[in-house]
């Protein structure tokens, strides 16, 4: 992609800023945050001046402004952890929901010619069958994974009456650089990595075994640039390396690249968490021409190395 405008919601977040700095040197992109998740730390490395704008979704005004001559507009400003949806609903429903609907309304008034709407492999539920495939059953376990469903919905309905280019990708574990690990609700990589990195121990939920597809955020940044230009409009999109990882395995990777034995305890498994989950990728190669470039090992030592870079 070379020479678009781009906005970017939540812009300011993990993936966000990630995705930022990939468009950026190429493209004119600007952010929508409220900042309440995200942080412009988060954006101290991208390559040219970026106009970010701190409002929420919710901001109709900010969201109108915002949207003004752009081509395309990445839709990934979220409230995004599972168990925290199931003991706040109603906010995830406002901002998922409310916010997506907000998003998509700009865009059409602001005639953008193309969204793309980060959904989440939550979708998919606890479903036993591995892989997920785009064409299985929706399956919502939690609020969160409720109101990216009703955000998949809203995109192809506003689609089918409104003539606007919608590509809806469904993003599996993401990790990497910029994962906020102080949330309860935080990644289990990036929960690991920084306690590492503190030479602390970890704590994992359940016995351990609960398998994920973890997807390097560089990988996944690669993936979004490609459902942007790609003519893939009306697509739904798994994003995903393609292969499961235990957590516990984890654990002994991130054991072996530090060169340390880790320090373990088991705590109860988290409400509303999927047993297993691994993305069936054929779509997302055949049509935007997507293949994981970095294997878990790497990824995780480059996490890892981040992170510790954050103690100094």
């Amino acid at each position: 992609m070379q020479g678009t405008r781009v906005l970017v919601t939540g812009g300011a977040g993990f993936i966000g800023s990630h995705l930022v700095e990939q468009l950026g040197a190429r493209n004119e992109v600007a952010v929508l945050d409220d900042l309440s998740a995200g942080s412009l730390r988060n954006l101290e490395t991208v390559p040219r001046d970026v106009h970010v704008k701190k409002a929420s979704i919710l901001n109709r005004k900010a969201l109108s402004t915002a949207m003004e001559g752009r081509d395309i507009v990445y839709h990934l400003a979220a409230k995004t952890s599972v168990p925290d949806s199931v003991a706040h609903p109603e906010a995830y429903w406002r901002t998922n929901v409310q916010g997506t609907l907000a998003v998509l309304k700009a865009v059409v008034d602001a005639k953008v010619r193309r969204v793309v709407f980060a959904s989440s492999a939550a979708v998919y539920g606890n479903s036993e069958t591995n892989p997920k495939v785009e064409t299985m059953r929706p399956a919502p376990a939690s609020p969160y994974a409720t109101s990216k469903m009703v955000g998949e919905f809203a995109c192809e309905e506003i689609a089918s009456l409104k003539g606007l280019e919608t590509v809806v990708v469904r993003i599996f574990n993401a990790y990497g650089p910029r994962q906020d690990p102080t949330s309860p609700y935080a990644s289990v990589i990036s929960k690991f990595c920084a306690a590492m990195a503190a030479d602390e121990g970890i704590e994992i939920y359940g016995d351990g075994g609960q398998t994920r597809d973890f997807l390097y955020v560089g990988d996944l940044t690669a993936a979004l640039e490609l459902a942007g230009e790609r003519p893939v409009a009306g697509q739904l999109i798994n994003l995903g390396s393609g292969s499961a990882t235990s957590v516990n395995e984890v654990a002994r990777l991130l054991s072996e690249i530090a060169g340390v034995p880790i320090r373990t305890k088991h705590g109860e498994p988290r409400p509303g968490d999927v047993r297993d989950s691994r993305a069936d990728i054929t779509r997302a190669s055949a049509k935007l021409g997507f293949t994981p470039r970095t294997s878990l090992r790497d990824g995780l030592g480059r996490t890892l190395a981040w992170y510790r870079t954050q103690r100094r």
